[in-house]
């Protein structure tokens, strides 16, 4: 077991949401072979709270003979606060880690990403999908030797498959599991069961996480009077499980420009339950034709998604089909990118690739 000290940077719960969710768990699984430090770099305090953090870990790296800097990298300009960890790290001799959750600066090419990129060009570099990985060689030439492909899905490993023995229902019911925000597709969500139940198909819906302060009054007017839509509040733990219990299918019409690999959709398939979702980031990747449909254009989703629904009412043994697809999908990624974990982990604790 490697002497080396782990100093361990990114955001972690709370809030909980899918980019501080991992790092908890990529935390928990890296403390087991290195003595860690962790610097939770949430934004939640002052300036001068950032600068003491910072201090602590400049004088934790220049007191360590050798160590390892993990980073879970900003998808925005924060990206600089994550640069001034890195390069004490450098400085000291550290071999760096860096963990991408974000398509911010794969869509487009910002300068701060030319920036801090450039001066971790030569890390290790840990993505989410194969696609990530080539957007990020190709932008920013990154040696491909230097990526590491880790899906989500690795880390879920709490997951029950409750929909295995499914029976039909006399409606399909269908989930949507985010924080409920405009850029999440809420809105979509809502129109799009608005539109279902005006052609007369048999549906309900229901919608679980925080609703965005600003869209507040905006939310609660849309569904207001609406039978067929339910809003259950934040859903964790046990109330997580029970959701996936009582969805049919997971809807997920995420607009968000920088959407990555979506840790909702992984549940949602381990959990035995199809997908729809809008294509972002790696979705196209995660969600194959036999556990759901991934569309391509967002101002036809609810006409394109009613197609889908159509489909699924009219052949009670097709859903059945795809949530046993779903589940076997999910265990067969988790297996293989946990393989690819274990060699990591055993990298960054100091063995060999």
């Amino acid at each position: 077991m490697s002497k080396n000290v782990l100093l361990f940077v990114g955001p972690l719960p709370p809030p909980v949401h899918g980019f501080s969710e991992i790092n908890c768990r990529m935390l928990g699984r890296l403390q087991s072979g290195l003595s860690a430090q962790v610097f939770d770099v949430t934004p939640r305090g002052s300036l001068f709270h950032l600068i003491k953090l910072w201090m602590r870990f400049a004088g934790a790296a220049l007191s360590a003979r050798e160590g390892v800097l993990y980073l879970s990298l900003s998808g925005g300009l924060r990206q600089f606060i994550d640069v001034c960890f890195a390069g004490v790290a450098l400085i000291c001799g550290f071999r760096v880690f860096v963990h991408h959750h974000s398509f911010a600066y794969l869509n487009q090419r910002p300068f701060y990403a030319r920036v801090v990129l450039g001066l971790l060009g030569r890390s290790v570099h840990i993505v989410l999908c194969d696609r990530m990985g080539a957007l990020l060689v190709s932008q920013y030439s990154i040696a491909e030797k230097n990526i590491r492909v880790i899906s989500n899905a690795a880390f879920l490993s709490d997951l029950e498959n409750p929909n295995k023995n499914s029976h039909r229902k006399e409606k399909l019911v269908l989930g949507f599991l985010s924080n409920i925000t405009a850029a999440k597709g809420c809105y979509d969500f809502i129109d799009l069961l608005k539109a279902a139940s005006a052609q007369g198909l048999a549906v309900e819906g229901v919608m679980a996480g925080p609703v965005q302060t600003e869209i507040q009054s905006e939310f609660v007017n849309s569904i207001a009077g609406v039978e067929c839509i339910s809003h259950v509040g934040p859903v964790y733990g046990k109330d997580k499980k029970n959701f996936f219990t009582k969805i049919d299918v997971l809807v997920f019409p995420t607009r968000y420009a920088n959407e990555a690999e979506p840790v909702t959709i992984w549940e949602a398939m381990g959990t035995g339950v199809p997908v729809i979702s809008l294509s972002r980031g790696c979705i196209s990747g995660m969600v194959a034709n036999v556990v759901g449909w991934v569309l391509q254009d967002p101002d036809h989703f609810v006409e394109s998604a009613i197609e889908k629904i159509r489909c699924l009412l009219a052949d009670g043994q097709l859903l059945q089909d795809m949530k046993l697809a779903a589940r076997a999908e999910f265990e067969k990624t988790k297996l293989h990118y946990t393989n690819n974990l274990d060699a990591l982990v055993s990298e960054i604790q100091g063995g060999s690739r």
